[in-house]
């Protein structure tokens, strides 16, 4: 009876063993997906903000000129 009692238990946590690998594998599987699509969205949304930042810079430069342009034709048309 006990013979039969321990082999029943091994075969329990044998099973409960191979369940836990199974889950842990699956856990891992979906973590490494998740990373590796945060990652690319992460990439992707660094890129339009880097992109707009550069906009911003140039159209502030342009602004610049512009403002710098208009003022030297000021300049000319009170002097005219």
């Amino acid at each position: 009876m006990t013979n039969l009692r321990t082999e029943k238990e091994n075969k329990r946590r044998a099973e409960i063993k191979k369940i836990e690998e199974k889950k842990n594998a699956a856990i891992k599987e979906l973590t490494d997906k998740h990373e590796k699509k945060y990652n690319e969205i992460k990439n992707y949304y660094t890129e339009i903000t880097n992109t707009n930042i550069d906009i911003i810079k140039q159209l502030k430069d342009d602004l610049n000129s512009n403002k710098k342009e208009e003022a030297k034709k000021n300049k000319l048309k009170y002097e005219a």
